[in-house]
């Protein structure tokens, strides 16, 4: 079905007067085309000129970041993460514990054999103690049997001594009656009223008696000193009175005391041997307790940036649990362009704005790199930034003085900021 257009009539146009030309009115908007006409050629010339100009005077780095040491918190031992007192952001420092690692395959093997060894001691040290105590009591009772027979003794060698004496006083008795007899006859002899036979056996008679004084004496100065030796506890087993039971209660108590003597000693070896002994099933114990629940510790100060292993994680030997900043030894990491490597070296000061509105902070190149391997990368908290081709990562530390003139830098790695040099 074709459309068909219907004819349209045309407007008529104004006639202008005859002889004069109708005035032509400017557009407002008319100077907007030159305007953006003249903003085009500056943002050109602006371009140019930071593209071409500006590189080649400009003595900023083409970035720049704050950087920190990385600290890797690792657990010694293979085991199960069970405790977890680290968390982002919080400061740590040196002994500080960080987690509990819990291995309950810790070899017992040690601690059981010397907790072996000590009941074998211990129960040695047991009966020597016993032993010793029954010897002690036997030796308290052998020394009151010897006191009792020795008390015994003494008073039966007074007895014999106190019957010499009489025999003895009877002796001198008799002697000096037949002294004076024998004096008697010899002066009756002279005046020739008894023979010589009569004076003879007189005197026969006081030799006699005088013979049997001795003896009595020597009886008497005999038995005296075995009364002595017996008070001072030492035996005469000749003379008369002598007791069988005293050598045999000697003997008993020399034995009981050898006996002791040698226990004692056994006892002082076996207590120095357990000793020993405990010290080492505690060092043992102590060694098991930390294995077994092995106290994992923040070895310098720094703050916790991730926890790599939370609670529950089963870690390997050498496992990263936490990973931490040095916040210590906070730095510059800066990449300055290839044109700029001639005014580079190791000392050359910079100027590391952090905040726009806050003072600038002084640094110091410490070592230059032409390009930055991944396991010094892997040593700071924060990734180095990109550098093209030919760049120089220039590493920077903070000026002795900077603290003190523009304030602490903040430990925050990875943050962008503008360094220069100086």
């Amino acid at each position: 079905m074709k459309t068909e257009l219907l004819p349209t009539e045309r407007m008529p146009h104004a006639a202008a007067p005859p002889g004069r030309l109708a005035p032509i009115r400017k557009s407002p908007l008319a100077f907007i085309p030159r305007l953006a006409g003249y903003s085009l050629m500056g943002f050109i010339a602006w371009l140019l000129l930071s593209t071409l100009v500006e590189p080649w005077v400009s003595t900023s780095a083409t970035r720049a970041v704050l950087n920190a040491p990385a600290m890797l918190i690792t657990t010694p031992i293979s085991g199960t993460v069970s405790a977890l007192y680290a968390q982002d952001g919080q400061p740590l420092a040196p002994g500080q514990t960080i987690a509990i690692v819990r291995n309950s395959t810790v070899a017992r093997d040690a601690l059981t054999t010397l907790l072996t060894q000590r009941l074998d001691l211990q129960g040695r040290l047991d009966d020597l103690n016993h032993r010793i105590e029954a010897d002690q009591r036997m030796l308290e009772y052998v020394g009151n049997q010897y006191q009792q027979y020795q008390h015994a003794n003494v008073a039966q060698l007074k007895g014999s001594y106190a019957s010499l004496q009489a025999q003895q006083d009877a002796a001198a008795a008799k002697l000096s009656e037949l002294d004076t007899k024998y004096s008697r006859a010899m002066a009756l002899q002279r005046d020739g009223a008894v023979s010589a036979a009569t004076v003879s056996a007189a005197r026969a008679q006081a030799d006699a008696a005088r013979s049997e004084a001795d003896a009595l004496d020597q009886n008497a100065h005999r038995i005296g000193a075995s009364i002595d030796a017996a008070q001072r506890g030492v035996y005469v087993s000749s003379g008369e009175g002598s007791n069988t039971q005293l050598p045999q209660l000697m003997q008993r108590q020399a034995d009981l005391q050898n006996n002791i003597k040698d226990e004692q000693a056994q006892i002082d070896a076996l207590t120095t041997q357990l000793a020993n002994l405990n010290q080492l099933i505690a060092h043992e114990d102590e060694r098991v307790r930390a294995l077994s629940d092995y106290a994992v510790k923040a070895y310098a100060t720094g703050t916790a940036q991730e926890v790599v292993a939370p609670i529950g994680t089963q870690v390997a030997a050498g496992a990263t649990l936490v990973r931490a900043t040095d916040c210590s030894k906070t730095d510059v990491v800066a990449v300055f362009p290839a044109r700029m490597a001639g005014r580079l070296n190791v000392g050359t000061r910079l100027r590391v704005q952090i905040d726009q509105a806050g003072q600038p902070h002084s640094a110091h190149i410490s070592q230059l790199l032409p390009t930055a391997k991944e396991s010094l990368q892997n040593s700071y908290s924060a990734p180095f930034p990109y550098a093209e081709d030919g760049s120089v990562y220039a590493l920077a530390q903070w000026d002795d003085f900077d603290a003190a003139h523009s304030g602490q830098p903040p430990c925050t790695p990875g943050r962008s900021v503008t360094a220069s040099l100086r």
